[in-house]
């Protein structure tokens, strides 16, 4: 089990994927976006913390994946409201987006201590 997490999760092939496919969903034009999904606040919290612990799993570094994951988060809303395809910027998620990433750190550390014992 060490081996196949540290294989699959020290590399940062998945982090890399998962950031362009949040980047691509959180850019999509609001008429593509499914609706009926449930709490929108709920999904980027969830998205944002697994971006966050996959990085953290690939890297090892707290500050870093924190700093930077607050800033893509915050980015991608900035980005939405300036697109013009019915996409808006708003505070909210991007505070979903900042929580799931705090939230997720010490639990993928608990994670990788509990499945490696490092």
């Amino acid at each position: 089990m060490q081996k196949l997490f540290r294989w699959f999760f020290d590399k940062p092939y998945l982090a890399i994927a998962w950031t362009a496919l949040l980047l691509i969903l959180c850019l999509m034009p609001k008429d593509q976006v499914p609706t009926g999904l449930g709490w929108d606040k709920l999904h980027h919290f969830g998205a944002f913390g697994i971006l966050a612990a996959l990085w953290y799993w690939s890297t090892l570094k707290v500050w870093p994946v924190i700093l930077g994951g607050v800033l893509y988060g915050v980015g991608i809303e900035i980005a939405q409201g300036n697109m013009g395809v019915g996409r808006a910027f708003d505070w909210y998620d991007a505070v979903a987006n900042s929580l799931g990433i705090i939230i997720a750190i010490p639990i993928a550390r608990w994670v990788r201590r509990w499945v490696i014992g490092t």
